[in-house]
Order: C-alpha cells, then structure tokens, then sequence
C-alpha cells in the first residue's frame, strides 16, 4: 500500500472494529493480521476490539487473534475484561424507552419487526427470524449464534423484564439500511442512540441514549491516560464513525461506508487484502 500519511510514532492504542475491518465479511482473520495486533501488543500498544457484536458473538474472534486485551462490544453498552473475563462497564435502555421507541418506529416503518439484546442472549419478536433470513452472515460467528441463546415472544413488551437491555434492535424487509437509519434519527434520537452496521440489509441498531463506541472507548482511554491523540482508530461502518472521528488517527477500510470514509483521516486497504495489518505495519516500523 501506499502511505500517504504520517505515522505518529507515540501512538498507545489501536482501536478496531472486527466485521468488514479485521474479520473480512464472511471469512476470518488472516494470520498476517493476528501477527500484526499480536505485534502490538509485545509492543506496549493496547489493543482495543470495539464491534457492534454482543459479548456472545465475541470469543470466535479472540479465540482467532488471541487477543486478552479488552473489548468495547454492543456499540458502547459493554465494555469487557478479556483477560480477565468480567465486565468493566455496562450501559443499558430503559424498558419505557424501548417500548416507546417502538411505538414511534412502527409508526413510521409499519413492517418493522424488533429484537432486543442483553450481556447473555437476544430475544426476538415472533416473525423477527422467519422475516430476516439467511441475509446476514458474518465471518468467525459462534458454531450456534443464536439457538440455545434465544428467547421469543409475540410482542416487545413480552420480552422486557429486569435484565438490561444493551442493545434494541430493528428489522424490515421493506426498507434499506440507510433508509431505517434516517428513520430512527428522525424519530427516536431523543431516546436511543441509532446506527447500523450492516451494509446489505436493514437493521437499525439502538444503543443507550448518549452511548457510541467513541463514548466507551474515550472512557477506556482516559481510566489509561492515554489521550485521543495517540489513538488509532479503524472502521467500516456508520456504527464506527463517531470512533473515527474522536481518534487522533483514524483509518476507514476502502469498500467502507460512505459515511466512514468521509469521517476517517485517512483510508486503509480493503479487509480482504489485510489492510488494519499493513497499516500497523508500517506504524509500528517507524516507532
């Protein structure tokens, strides 16, 4: 690749996303990757995964990296020990803001059919599985993402009780997933935090109200002394542009979102062609 960028040479944390930045859609990690992260780490930098993955869909991709460092998961809501397996921070949705969000969102997107995440499982809507399909496939998922970690009910209602919602999200066959995020930054602002990071089919992802994985990841940092700074982000999705905005150095992965490109400093190869490994690469050559 070429680097038409200066690397900073006191960088102390990578940030990354997994899906679409080191986990290439539908495939794993490469081994050149997991040297370079690894690389890192024997370096002194701490290595951050931040995903909109819940923690249940996070071990295939430590088991792959090997990585014991911590991970910002569900967009901000959890932030996760590795190492040390335990939970750092948890930030949730109220159950009136959930309901309420789905009251306005059915409203505006009349097929819009809900799921709502906590730390441990997902519950579904009844007809939420039959309407999604098969049309999201992720690489490194769990041998069963969501058998045995599933509860389902006939409304969202149904589906609350005290257990912390860390994530609500929407689907619809009947929209595209730039066409239900602007919904939900139309209607539901004031309640949740919108975004989506899948880039073939409609699901709007709702984090706490305020909460993004620039917000978590500024905590981490700041508990570290690390500024923003010295931190290099990457990232693929509108899910990640708030991270890629607050980094003092951040990467959008070519064949990203629009939205990510635009918010990057600079843009990195395309997952497929290991371009978070050749960007750190070159970085850490210049330390």
């Amino acid at each position: 690749m070429q680097h038409p960028f200066t690397a900073p040479r006191n960088f102390a944390m990578v940030a990354t996303d997994l899906d679409g930045t080191i986990v290439p859609h539908g495939q794993s990690v490469s081994a050149r990757t997991r040297a370079a992260l690894q690389a890192c780490a024997r370096a002194g930098v701490r290595v951050v995964f931040v995903t909109g993955r819940p923690p249940r869909w996070l071990q295939p991709v430590v088991d792959a990296t090997g990585h014991t460092g911590f991970a910002i998961c569900a967009n901000g809501s959890i932030t996760l020990d590795s190492a040390a397996d335990s939970v750092v921070a948890l930030r949730s949705i109220s159950n009136e803001a959930a309901i309420e969000v789905a009251r306005r969102l059915r409203a505006a997107v009349p097929d819009v059919v809900f799921a709502v995440e906590t730390a441990d499982e997902i519950r579904v809507e009844s007809g939420y599985e039959a309407a999604r399909g098969s049309g999201r496939v992720e690489g490194l998922a769990p041998a069963v993402a969501i058998a045995g970690s599933q509860r389902e009910a006939a409304t969202l209602e149904e589906l609350l009780d005290s257990e912390p919602v860390i994530k609500l999200v929407a689907f619809s066959t009947a929209s595209t997933p730039d066409g239900l995020l602007a919904a939900g930054r139309e209607y539901v602002t004031d309640l949740v935090a919108p975004t989506h990071s899948s880039p073939a089919i409609a699901i709007l992802e709702m984090g706490p109200l305020g909460v993004t994985k620039a917000t978590s990841l500024a905590e981490l940092a700041q508990s570290w002394g690390i500024p923003a700074a010295e931190v290099v982000s990457f990232g693929d999705m509108p899910n990640d542009v708030d991270m890629l905005r607050w980094a003092g150095t951040s990467f959008a992965m070519t064949g990203g979102h629009a939205d990510a490109v635009s918010a990057a400093d600079h843009l990195a190869p395309a997952a497929a062609d290991d371009g978070v490994a050749q960007v750190l690469e070159y970085m850490l050559a210049g330390r």
